[in-house]
């Protein structure tokens, strides 16, 4: 086993520091990240994939993909499945990006870290499924953004598929921060974006490491898929 992936003697943090281990220090602030590479890397290119064969086992054609940035992978989803339907979310310029240069979804302007639900009809979000990649890592308080996404699967939502750098698989359990990348306020180990998920009320169906991109093909982001709990539905 890679050295830092060895299991921390650190117990997982409170909901004070969203579970991440005492001592590691997250960034206060970051700027706005602007959705815009020339190279070839593709980063997390099974998220989508995964996103799409669990859609289609689960019978869903609609994908909201929660932090869309300017959503490449999602344009390769819709070409792939041109009956589908694409919903992207996000603020600021990736937004306007992604409304004046793809010519299929609906996209949604939100500040993902103060919206409390999201305007979405709700036929639509009872044939979706969920996908928020790479993103929670972004925004300094990542509790209203798992809000919206709890607040869909609630709504009908099928399931949700998130990804999330693995601190352990990067720099160590024990890594004091702020993250190397200076866009990512914060990263989890593997087991503090778990406890994260399960205390803000989801169910944890399928949880792995997968590609962070295709040019190393390091296992080094987590994957996961999540729900709510049937009666807590059905309560709605």
């Amino acid at each position: 086993m890679h050295a830092n992936t060895a299991t921390s003697r650190q117990p997982i943090g409170g909901a004070e520091s969203y579970f991440i281990r005492s001592g590691y220090r997250s960034r206060d602030r970051v700027e706005y990240f602007l959705d815009e590479t020339d190279d070839t890397v593709t980063w997390q290119p099974d998220v989508y994939p995964y996103t799409a064969a669990r859609a289609k086992e689960l019978g869903r054609d609609v994908v909201i993909d929660i932090g869309c940035g300017r959503a490449g992978k999602l344009a390769s989803l819709a070409d792939e499945y041109p009956a589908w339907s694409c919903i992207g979310v996000d603020f600021g310029d990736n937004l306007v990006w992604c409304r004046d240069n793809h010519p299929f979804g609906e996209w949604i302007e939100v500040d993902l870290e103060s919206a409390e639900r999201l305007p979405i009809a709700p036929s639509l979000v009872r044939r979706s499924i969920v996908v928020c990649s790479d993103m929670i890592e972004h925004v300094v308080n990542p509790m209203p953004t798992l809000s919206l996404i709890r607040g869909l699967l609630l709504e009908g939502s099928a399931a949700a598929v998130l990804s999330t750098p693995a601190r352990e698989c990067r720099s160590g359990y024990d890594a004091p921060g702020p993250p190397r990348n200076p866009s990512h306020v914060r990263e989890w180990a593997s087991d503090e974006f778990q406890a994260l998920l399960k205390a803000s009320g989801f169910e944890i169906h399928y949880a792995g490491l997968t590609r962070s991109d295709d040019a190393s093909n390091g296992l080094s982001t987590q994957l996961l898929l999540v729900g709510v709990g049937k009666a807590e539905r059905e309560q709605r």
